[in-house]
């Protein structure tokens, strides 16, 4: 598609799991979040949070697992001013000391806005899109793609933010990496809590494996 280049200034993220604790949605057949939230309307006038489990023992994350990112009050402290614009701040868990709050995001780049290299698409929706481009233009601080649920995209500016507060349980992977391939890229990250995937680990991991 012409106009469209593999852009630096995004990232998409990625949660790692069992190390931390996580949230488990119950009621799950009475109540369809994916309908509610993946829209890009607002949703916070009428927003009634869902009943929730919490399994495991580890540490709280400030980024828990879930299909679109649910942050603590730490992490909303530090990314608010960039998260506002795009999105409505949702609370749902409410524990003593940790109260987590969804992020309806409002921001959406259209789909002839986007391309990607490789994708699998049924009827008018891409479930998997993978090495992701955007038109030149201004990027959201935090955004999904039309036509494609599967990823969620923050900016260069949240990324570097919620490292250098040392925000726990979330990679920031670049959008030139299939999803695929991030469990498998070595990195140091496990240690960090948090980081970013760069283009480089993965050509490190593919050039170990043309070795081995």
């Amino acid at each position: 598609m012409p106009g469209l280049r593999i852009t630096s200034g995004f990232w998409y993220i990625s949660i790692p799991t069992g190390r931390f604790r996580r949230l488990l949605q119950a009621e799950r057949a009475k109540r369809d979040l994916r309908q509610e939230l993946l829209t890009g309307e607002s949703v916070a006038a009428h927003w009634i949070p869902p009943a929730y489990e919490i399994a495991g023992k580890g540490a709280w994350p400030d980024w828990m697992a879930f299909w679109v990112p649910l942050l603590s009050e730490r992490a909303i402290s530090a990314l608010r001013e960039l998260l506002a614009p795009h999105c409505e701040f949702l609370s749902w868990i409410n524990e003593p000391q940790h109260h987590y709050s969804l992020l309806n995001i409002t921001s959406r780049i259209a789909k002839d806005e986007w391309s990607c290299e490789e994708s699998s698409v049924y009827g008018d929706e891409y479930a998997a899109a993978d090495v992701i481009s955007l038109r030149d233009g201004q990027i959201p601080h935090v955004f999904t793609l039309e036509g494609y649920r599967g990823k969620v995209f923050v900016s260069d500016a949240v990324a570097r933010g919620s490292v250098e507060h040392r925000l726990t349980g979330v990679m920031f992977v670049d959008p030139s990496i299939p999803a695929l391939h991030v469990p498998f890229i070595n990195s140091r990250l496990r240690i960090r809590q948090t980081g970013f995937v760069r283009r480089e680990d993965a050509l490190e991991k593919e050039q170990r494996s043309l070795v081995h």
